[in-house]
């Protein structure tokens, strides 16, 4: 593989994508090559890098670094952003007549802070910031959201202190009174809609959503957090109907790699609000976003009813096995509930994500990992085993999320992930799908067996 193509896939972004130098990953264990014989269940968090995409990139790097020169010309950055930025709308069954704008982003993170600083860019008074607690979106996260505007962060808990899933009403109980003090305050309040957490789950729903703007009798700007990108093309355009930004990432079920964020702003976002140029976007950022979609439009290509057979073939293999499974134990989670009206079923309303927590076996007492140990058989997982045995299975998973307490200690789970990528390899032949499922609970079964041996 060229190695100017995986230099250049690490720049023009932050420590996130950093390599460390013993392992050549990044933070999230993702390398910037490809790495055929890794079984990638870790999309929640990153992807790694397919054969496919990282061709993709090597070509439009080669087209903007031909032999011998060091800087792409500003001019064919600007015209390689703006391609982007069409091709995204189109692969998201979305039109250019429509009035939709599209903001190639470095992150997801990214993304936030924009929406804030263009909603928030003439306001006297600090918002009241409404979303679901970090720990399901992100750490970087509250900071981006806050610090353009000098809100603050009301976080709407989704779980209780034991990770288990909190009754809708009481989660939406808490957010209208977070709304009521905002208002008795005097302050404006800025929604963020999460849709899809890092363990799988929407919030708050649309209904109490519109039910929150109907109280205050005015629009209240709201900020739709896609990074994930598990939602279908009608799903998306629901929410730009309803004059809502949308954040999005191509490196996580979308399969580019690590950060590549985009802002996308309806035809209806206020007027009032100045919305800046789009600029072109570095070399890195251009690769890494031209990675995803090539991935993105050949998941495009899969009949839109094929992947939902899949999917809802693969969600019950997987929660079946984990169920059965004496060291694993589910984490309560469950399809994306969004409350659309008339909604037809798409692939996005079956559970992609599958979080559960690790035990040791019963000859060692069958208690839960603690957090350090989870993180470790996370980091090992790639390599095999620990110690490394040679043909044992490499697998990833998405990083751990911390979710409460467990037996008296602080507990976090591990979460196995489809992608788009898995519903081009089951869709490849007659027996793809039974593939992809073996895999998946391949890698279950050595998380399982690592958690009987790994030290922190």
């Amino acid at each position: 593989m060229p190695d100017l193509t995986s230099f250049w896939l690490t720049q023009d972004g932050d420590a996130r994508i950093a390599l460390d130098p013993d392992t050549g990953r990044n933070p999230y264990g993702c390398p910037p090559h490809p790495d055929p014989s890794l079984l990638d269940f870790g999309s929640a968090t990153a992807s790694v890098i397919s054969e496919n995409a990282f061709a993709a990139a090597d070509r439009l790097r080669r087209l903007l670094l031909p032999s011998g020169k060091a800087m792409p010309e500003a001019a064919d950055l600007g015209r390689e952003t703006a391609r982007l930025s069409e091709e995204l709308l189109h692969l998201c069954g979305l039109d250019a007549g429509e009035g939709i704008r599209v903001a190639l982003t470095a992150s997801g993170t990214d993304a936030h802070r924009i929406a804030s600083e263009w909603i928030w860019a003439r306001s006297a008074s600090a918002p009241c910031i409404l979303a679901i607690e970090p720990n399901e979106s992100g750490r970087g996260v509250p900071d981006a959201l806050t610090a353009p505007c000098h809100g603050t962060l009301e976080p709407i808990r989704v779980r209780d202190d034991r990770g288990l899933l909190r009754a809708q009403p009481s989660v939406e109980e808490d957010m209208r009174a977070a709304a009521s003090r905002a208002w008795s305050e005097g302050r404006p309040l800025f929604v963020v809609l999460t849709d899809v957490s890092k363990t799988g789950l929407v919030a708050p729903a649309l209904p109490a959503l519109q039910e929150l703007q109907r109280q205050t009798g005015e629009p209240v700007p709201v900020l739709v957090d896609a990074s994930q990108f598990r939602l279908t093309p009608a799903s998306l355009k629901t929410y730009l109907n309803q004059g809502f930004l949308v954040a999005l990432t191509g490196s996580k079920f979308v399969g580019g790699p690590s950060f590549s964020g985009a802002l996308l702003v309806p035809k209806n976002f206020p007027a009032s609000r100045t919305i800046p140029p789009e600029l072109p976007l570095p070399l890195g950022q251009l690769m890494r976003w031209e990675a995803a979609l090539a991935e993105l439009r050949l998941f495009r290509a899969i009949p839109e009813g094929s992947v939902l057979d899949f999917f809802g073939k693969f969600a019950s293999a997987v929660t079946a096995h984990i169920a059965g499974h004496p060291q694993l134990e589910a984490l309560p989670s469950g399809p994306p509930e969004r409350g659309f009206a008339e909604a037809r079923p798409g692939w996005d309303s079956v559970q992609t994500i599958f979080p559960f927590l690790l035990r040791r076996p019963d000859t060692q007492g069958g208690g839960l990992l603690t957090r350090q140990e989870t993180l470790a058989v996370f980091r090992r997982l790639p390599d095999g085993s620990e110690p490394f045995e040679a043909g044992a299975v490499r697998g990833r998973l998405g990083q751990p999320v911390e979710c409460g307490h467990r037996e008296g200690k602080p507990v976090s789970a591990l979460r196995l992930c489809l992608s788009a990528r898995h519903a081009l390899q089951a869709a490849e032949n007659g027996k793809g799908e039974e593939a992809v499922i073996a895999q998946a609970c391949a890698v279950l079964d050595r998380a399982a067996e690592m958690a009987g041996r790994v030290r922190a």
